[in-house]
């Protein structure tokens, strides 16, 4: 199974960008779970650190566009990893994985904090079709398509999702915690 690592964001509300400051991180934790790690940019992107595939051109901005590109890719059942969950493990996901392939679901989806994490999940070719249509109708909110989904309850900081300078100081307070 392979792990797309979606860096196309414009981390506006960042400041700085997410894939310089997270994608080699983010990268380490996912290559001894999954067969390939790749990462997915926007059409007009750049060639990351790792293997980079590029999104088809669109005028709207949003993961579900990432996700599909990975999806076309994959041709396969994969994991799809925003590139700001800086405090994800191998070992988690190694588990969610492991987990997925097992399933019949068509997706599996870590749930936490009261929000269901799709930008860390597991997703079939499957969906392909149905993403390809919300596109077409604009609809782009992914956790729609999570309705059939098999949820995965987490309570940990590995899926701490680093937006914002705030956050950003939580990460950086979480990974101080753990060199304790």
């Amino acid at each position: 199974m392979n792990c797309y690592v979606l860096v196309g964001g414009r981390s506006t509300r960042m400041g700085a960008s997410k894939a310089a400051l997270f994608l080699d991180r983010i990268a380490a934790a996912a290559r001894p779970a999954f067969d390939r790690v790749i990462a997915v940019d926007r059409h007009d992107g750049t060639p990351q650190s790792i293997d980079t595939i590029f999104e088809d051109e669109h005028a709207d901005e949003a993961p579900i566009f990432g996700v599909q590109r990975a999806l076309a890719d994959a041709n396969a059942k994969c994991f799809i990893l925003a590139v700001d969950y800086p405090l994800i493990t191998s070992e988690l996901l190694r588990a969610w994985s492991s987990r997925f392939a097992e399933s019949s679901a068509t997706m599996l989806v870590p749930y936490a904090d009261k929000n269901l994490h799709v930008l860390c999940a597991g997703y079939s070719h499957a969906l392909l079709p149905k993403i390809d249509a919300r596109i077409a109708n604009q609809q782009y909110d992914l956790r729609s398509i999570a309705a059939d989904s098999e949820i995965v309850e987490h309570s940990g900081v590995e899926l701490l999702n680093v937006n914002d300078s705030r956050e950003l100081a939580e990460y950086e307070r979480q990974r101080l915690l753990a060199s304790r």
